[in-house]
């Protein structure tokens, strides 16, 4: 079975920017809040620890699971113009000096 594999690698620098922009936009989960700090607490799989502050300044800390740090990442790509297939099997994963996006795809025909 021919399988088509692909990695966007993310600084830790654009990983925090990706988390403080998801932050941001998921408004019915943080509502209002803004990004703190991060870290990661757990390799495999991802998650990461964040601290937010919301409004009144109370601060909150939550465990982002691997499902959402995905979808962190790819509202990242969206917004940097970066093309990601929408068939494409996703994870992410830590690596050495960031976070990686790994997709695979299934080539074989029907």
């Amino acid at each position: 079975m021919a399988k088509e594999m692909r990695r966007i690698l993310l600084s830790e620098a654009e990983f925090t920017d990706a988390l403080r922009r998801f932050v941001r936009a998921r408004d019915q989960v943080f509502h209002g809040a803004a990004l703190q700090t991060s870290r990661v607490t757990s390799a495999d799989p991802l998650e990461v620890e964040v601290v937010v502050q919301h409004r009144d300044r109370q601060e909150q800390v939550m465990t982002l699971s691997a499902t959402l740090l995905a979808a962190a990442v790819i509202r990242f790509c969206m917004e940097q113009r970066i093309p990601l297939p929408r068939a494409a099997e996703k994870s992410v994963r830590r690596v050495s000096g960031g976070v990686a996006l790994d997709m695979q795809i299934d080539l074989s025909p029907g």
